[in-house]
């Protein structure tokens, strides 16, 4: 009959496993630091929908969960598992700075793996190969990179976090500001266009992550010779040229101005979704050259 009461608790405790878990992860949201090391290694693990739950109200009412994770591409299946392994190597030093009651600034410092050196263990990050191991292959995987923290063998790299926290009732969260959007300011580069007038239809323009946008040109030839031009798009800062994409333009190519002519051009772009947190201004410079 002794064995009923150890039976009985154990249901107990089954029973009372979700709301522990919540609880406890209710408790985090509580502690700015925990909150900075939960979104740090979820963004790291490519964890988008863990990384979520410490995204702020405000921002979530301006991003779903799935668009979120689709557009930062979410890892999956073994990926995941293997990323969340990772994550947890990560040495996370946080220095908060509270610059109101309900809001922090923070910076961070991150001692992550040596990306590079680990490519090769992690078949250089190829999602379908990844995802079609055995779960032998997997696990042994996961014990050499247990291995490899234990025997410290992994290189470290430092780099550095900037985060904004809000405080909603008595949880912090990660306030990413994505109701401000990407500000896209305009410019003309014109030292080398000759007798060419150029006019843009727009100064800038503020666009979300998966939005198009859309802006003409008028160039004018001044002189009396026909004019061919090459027009370079020069998108800064250079580490983020990677998300913005054609997806119309009608000025790639050398454009030829007969004497005293207008001419009108287009192009259409796709402000991609993976582009890095924090990133709020872009600048996009059409630079004249002329070819003859």
């Amino acid at each position: 009959m002794k064995l009923l009461p150890a039976i009985v608790t154990i249901f107990l405790l089954i029973a009372a496993g979700p709301k522990l878990e919540a609880a406890e992860q209710q408790a985090n949201l509580r502690d700015p630091a925990l909150v900075i090391q939960g979104y740090l290694r979820a963004t790291y693990a490519r964890d988008y929908i863990e990384a979520y739950r410490y995204i702020s109200t405000a921002d979530q009412k301006v991003r779903a969960m799935n668009r979120y994770a689709q557009q930062r591409g979410a890892f999956m299946g073994s990926a995941l598992e293997i990323m969340r392994k990772l994550a947890s190597f990560i040495e996370i030093k946080p220095t908060q700075k509270q610059i109101a009651p309900n809001r922090i600034q923070a910076v961070t410092k991150l001692g992550i793996p040596e990306p590079n050196k680990l490519s090769p263990l992690l078949l250089n990050l190829d999602l379908r190969r990844l995802n079609s191991l055995e779960s032998r292959d997997l696990s042994q995987i996961i014990e050499t990179l247990d291995k490899k923290k234990r025997d410290g063998s992994f290189e470290m790299i430092e780099i550095e976090e900037k985060l904004e926290l809000v405080k909603e009732a008595d949880e912090w969260r990660i306030f990413l500001n994505w109701a401000a959007g990407v500000k896209i300011p305009f410019r003309l580069a014109l030292a080398n266009a000759g007798d060419l007038d150029v006019a843009l239809s727009k100064s800038e323009v503020v666009v979300h992550p998966g939005d198009l946008f859309e802006i003409e040109l008028k160039v004018k030839n001044r002189s009396g010779q026909p004019v061919v031009a090459r027009i370079g798009h020069l998108l800064e800062p250079r580490d983020v040229t990677n998300f913005l994409d054609f997806v119309e333009c009608g000025f790639l190519l050398p454009i030829t101005l007969q004497p005293g002519k207008e001419q009108e051009y287009s192009a259409r772009y796709l402000l991609r979704g993976g582009l890095p947190e924090g990133v709020h201004q872009l600048s996009l410079t059409y630079d004249f050259r002329l070819l003859k």
